[in-house]
């Protein structure tokens, strides 16, 4: 078999999530072809089929009594978690890294301060966008709810039919 110059190789012909031809070469011998991203290669792409790892191994393994703590509102397979837990366990662990910089900055080389300070703020970044969020969704559920009763509202009256 005969390799192809570089410059007529081909290239793969998937599309990216964004919507954008992929720009990849492709992998020799693919059909159609396709980059080892857009599986190409000779294995099959993603879990094989009936993978239960995550399920043996992950988060969700113990069952739902052991991923709810109950203090503070954490919930495992069977529900979503509130949003103000996972606030409350950030800004937690935030003190707990804000307080561990402070005590140890002296024996720590400058790329380890450097990695702990990066890692502070991303924890600030994630934790405002959780406040806005929380903030957010209860502006929509407040609308929500006032829209839904004078929805309500109208057809009562339209009706004729207490609602």
């Amino acid at each position: 078999m005969t390799e192809q110059p570089h410059n007529q190789s081909r290239r793969c012909t998937a599309t990216c999530a964004d919507g954008r031809p992929c720009r990849a070469w492709a992998v020799r011998g693919s059909d159609p072809p396709r980059c080892s991203s857009h599986g190409g290669g000779r294995a099959p792409v993603g879990a094989p089929p009936g993978n239960q790892n995550a399920r043996t191994h992950g988060f969700y393994a113990q069952g739902p009594a052991a991923a709810d703590d109950g203090e503070n509102g954490w919930r495992g397979a069977e529900g979503p978690c509130r949003i103000d837990a996972v606030i409350a366990d950030l800004y937690a662990k935030q003190q707990r890294l804000s307080r561990y910089i402070d005590h140890n900055a002296d024996d720590l080389t400058p790329e380890q301060l450097a990695r702990f300070l990066q890692i502070y703020a991303q924890s600030c970044s994630r934790l405002g966008r959780l406040l806005r969020d929380r903030e957010a969704l209860g502006g929509f559920s407040e609308w929500m709810d006032k829209a839904f009763n004078q929805a309500l509202d109208e057809l009562s009256e339209e009706w004729g039919v207490d609602l």
